[in-house]
């Protein structure tokens, strides 16, 4: 059966259930012309928003199942949602979808949506529905609170301060090299490109260890080092040797002659944290959550990003994923 056989509004009875994962602040959800929600006092408000395009963002059957587009597209948005160290609440979606599409397929991509929704207690207030005659096009904005004067920006590194990452870095573009040559194994790789988990628990330590400037690491750790330098007027002293790397990133990268390197700053989508605060307050932070590495200093410059390597420092150019 496909999408065209039910209609839009037989679509939505479909899917509309299980939306609602805390009920407090929720006033109208799905079934109106809007949805209606209450803020928190003292909390400022966050929004966020991105899309993603079929065969070009993901391929189905190659890179992507449809339950991983679904899931991959609420972890974008709620991975900007962490790098501003806010607690993710709604999400509204807006989906293009050719008619022939089978309705199990966008069931399926729905899961996917909800799953992760209900792991973070990110209620689904609504959307929009239309037809597309190239592919799905799938639109997530989500909304999220703060602190009122807590938002954590990309602009307000120190010199000083010291600059580290969560995790390790490179294992999503790493897995997208493991799916498109067809390759068996490497299930971290896999896992990290199609089911990848945005940092809102670290988000919130890093407000509460007073975190000076941070980044989700969405198109490559040389693009958002270098939007954190540019934004708070400073340079980046970055430590190659420092910089974490999972084994199976290395061992891929070994097996297919290619630099591992690349993968980790030009490769995009891991959806960790790059961030900066004083070397106390990053000691504070490891002793709660180790899970984070020290990569390299701020110091006082014009907006660069040097790479030391091999007794050298020499600028890591932004790089990266690019739309356009």
């Amino acid at each position: 059966m496909n999408i065209s056989d039910i209609g839009e509004f037989g679509f939505i009875d479909a899917i509309k259930g299980n939306t609602i994962y805390n009920d407090s602040s929720v006033v109208i959800g799905i079934g109106d012309d809007g949805a209606v929600y209450k803020t928190t006092a003292g909390m400022e408000q966050v929004a966020v928003i991105d899309t993603m395009v079929e065969n070009s963002h993901f391929i189905i059957g190659r890179t992507a199942t449809w339950y991983d587009v679904g899931f991959k597209a609420v972890a974008s948005n709620l991975s900007d949602i962490a790098a501003m160290g806010a607690v993710p609440t709604h999400l509204v979606l807006s989906t293009a979808i050719a008619p022939s599409m089978a309705v199990e397929e966008l069931k399926s991509m729905y899961t996917g949506i909800k799953d992760i929704c209900k792991a973070y207690k990110v209620n689904i207030l609504g959307g929009d529905t239309v037809t597309s005659k190239e592919g799905m096009v799938l639109t997530v904005s989500a909304f999220g609170e703060i602190e009122a004067g807590r938002a954590i920006r990309r602009s307000g590194a120190k010199e000083g301060d010291i600059v580290a990452v969560s995790h390790t870095i490179g294992n999503s573009s790493g897995g997208l090299d493991v799916l498109l040559t067809g390759a068996k194994g490497f299930p971290l790789l896999r896992q990290a490109h199609c089911l990848p988990q945005p940092q809102i628990a670290l988000g919130r330590l890093l407000v509460k260890h007073q975190c000076h400037s941070l980044n989700d690491i969405s198109d490559g750790l040389a693009s958002e080092s270098n939007e954190i330098a540019k934004a708070s007027h400073v340079d980046l002293l970055l430590q190659r040797n420092l910089i974490p790397r999972s084994d199976e990133l290395i061992q891929w990268s070994q097996e297919q002659h290619k630099d591992s390197w690349n993968f980790v700053f030009n490769g995009g989508e891991d959806y960790e944290l790059i961030f900066t605060m004083t070397a106390a307050d990053f000691a504070a932070l490891q002793y709660e959550y180790p899970e984070v590495t020290k990569i390299g200093i701020v110091r006082s410059g014009e907006g660069k990003v040097y790479l030391h390597h091999d007794d050298q420092d020499t600028i890591l150019p932004a790089g990266g994923w690019t739309h356009f």
